[in-house]
Order: structure tokens, then C-alpha cells, then sequence
């Protein structure tokens, strides 16, 4: 389509952890240039500490500790320090539990609010999905914002004028529109997001999957939010083919070049089988 896309990025990122420390996890957020505050905490904990940045008067991130939840430390980052501190924070504990990741991709040219808008209206229309529009629409100087999903649901996508927002207005770019999946796992699938891409998190739902393949080409396949039940038929079939085609499966990888092609033979020699 021409759309100037810059990249798919991690935008925020909520996790718990037994294994690493209350210290720790600050050190992970902090960096010169930010002030940290010390507070009552939330949700169960004891204490609080706001990371702040000086330049822009916001919170980069936080950390949480103590209270009813012992020795559990929560770790939370957003924005631009996101894609920075979650190589880290996997690096540091492979065993955190993820409760909360965005993933979102940018666009900056001319007529990409429309095209993306109507995108998300079109998905919105064909899955019935709960809708709410944010800002005065009637007189846009200051960005509009359109979410999909209930507020309760585990999975939401919001579309909004990034570049017109008061924080960004001095970048000179009023066409810089964010389209951008909020992902809350629960508990069964909050291992799996801890590991997953950026990319990955639009696979969250059918209907996030159906905007990233018409909004950026992104073809991602299934990472479901609530996961998959342990007692699933689905995940005993897994397990044997897991267990009886796993190798012939990484060894057709080499011999056909990539997964990709290795999905569309597969995809192939299982329609020619059903019509024989």
C-alpha cells in the first residue's frame, strides 16, 4: 500500500517474578535523566516505586512490592523504554509471568487515520465486536482514538493520532497514526506471552489476527490470551505430534528453506489427501 511503516515494537509490558528483586527490577527501569518516588503500593502490595521521566513529566515505569503478595515483585514499562528493558527482564528471569503486553506499529503519510480506521471499523463490523471512541471527533486538533474490545476483555486494539497528541506535537508529524493490540494473558497463557515476539502478540484473538494481516501484511498465527487448557483435545493431539512428527517436521524446515513453505506443503498434500 505504500504506508511508511517503522517497526513492530513492544509499547508496554507488565510481569511478576519471585526470582528477581525488588532492587533489581528498578535497576531495570531507571536510567539517567529519570527520578524515581517512593509510594503506597496497589492491589495487595506494600510499596511502590514511580520511575519518571525529568524531560517529559511521565511514568516510564514502576515496581511494586511486599504486602499480601510476600516475596513477588511486579515489574511495569511503557513507552519508548519498553522494547529496551523486556530482552533484559527475560534475560534476567526466563520464569516471570507476563500479565500484560502491547505490541504496536506505527504509520506517518498522509491518509493512513482514514485507511487504518477503516480497517478497524470493517473488523469491528464482521466479528460484532464492542466499540468506544475517545477525543472530540467533530474537532480532531488534539487525536482521536478508537478502541475495540470490551474494557474487561483480556484482548483490546486501539487506533490513535499519535502525532497530534499535546506531548508529540513538536515532531512536526500530524500524519503519524499508531495502531497498537493490548494483550492481558491470563493465567494459563501468561508463560507463553513471557517468550512471545512483538509480532506474535497480534495473534492473541482471530479478530487482532484479521487487522494485522490487513493493516500491515503481518500473517501470525494463534497465541490465544486464555491459552489452551491443559485437559484440551486440541493440546493431546499436540503432544503426539510433538512427540511422533517434531523431527521430521524441523528436518523438512532444511529441506524446503523455510517454515512458510513447509506450511504451504503441508497445506497442499493435506487438501490433495481429503479430495482423494
Amino acid at each position: 500500500d505504500g504506508w511508511e511503516e517503522e517497526w513492530l515494537s513492544f509499547d508496554a509490558y507488565s510481569a511478576t517474578s519471585r526470582a528477581l528483586k525488588a532492587d533489581r527490577a528498578l535497576g531495570l527501569v531507571w536510567q539517567p535523566g529519570h527520578t524515581v518516588r517512593e509510594s503506597r503500593g496497589f492491589h495487595g502490595f506494600e510499596r511502590r516505586w514511580s520511575v519518571t521521566s525529568e524531560e517529559t513529566r511521565e511514568e516510564v515505569g514502576s515496581v511494586s512490592t511486599g504486602g499480601t503478595h510476600g516475596d513477588l515483585v511486579m515489574i511495569e514499562v511503557k513507552g519508548y523504554r519498553t522494547p529496551e528493558v523486556v530482552p533484559q527482564l527475560r534475560e534476567e528471569d526466563p520464569e516471570h509471568a507476563c500479565t500484560r503486553v502491547d505490541s504496536c506499529v506505527d504509520f506517518d503519510r498522509p491518509g493512513a487515520w482514514d485507511e487504518l480506521l477503516g480497517i478497524v471499523l470493517e473488523v469491528k463490523a464482521e466479528k460484532g465486536l464492542k466499540g468506544e471512541r475517545r477525543g472530540d471527533w467533530d474537532f480532531p486538533e488534539d487525536g482521536r482514538t478508537m478502541y475495540l474490545g470490551a474494557n474487561s476483555s483480556p484482548v483490546r486494539c486501539r487506533l490513535y493520532e499519535k502525532g497530534k497528541q499535546p506531548g508529540y506535537r513538536s515532531a512536526g508529524r500530524p500524519d503519524w497514526a499508531r495502531l497498537e493490540v493490548q494483550v492481558r494473558p491470563q493465567k494459563a497463557a501468561r508463560k507463553a506471552y513471557s517468550a512471545i515476539s512483538a509480532d506474535d502478540t497480534w495473534g492473541a484473538s482471530p479478530w487482532t489476527r484479521k487487522i494485522a494481516l490487513r493493516a500491515f501484511s503481518l500473517d501470525v498465527g494463534a497465541f490465544p490470551a486464555a491459552g489452551v487448557k491443559k485437559d484440551s483435545d486440541f493440546l493431546r493431539r499436540w503432544d503426539w505430534v510433538c512427540g511422533q512428527a517434531a523431527p521430521t517436521l524441523l528436518e523438512a524446515i532444511e529441506v524446503f528453506g523455510s517454515w512458510d513453505c513447509v506450511r504451504e506443503n503441508l497445506v497442499m498434500a493435506h487438501k490433495a489427501k481429503l479430495r482423494r
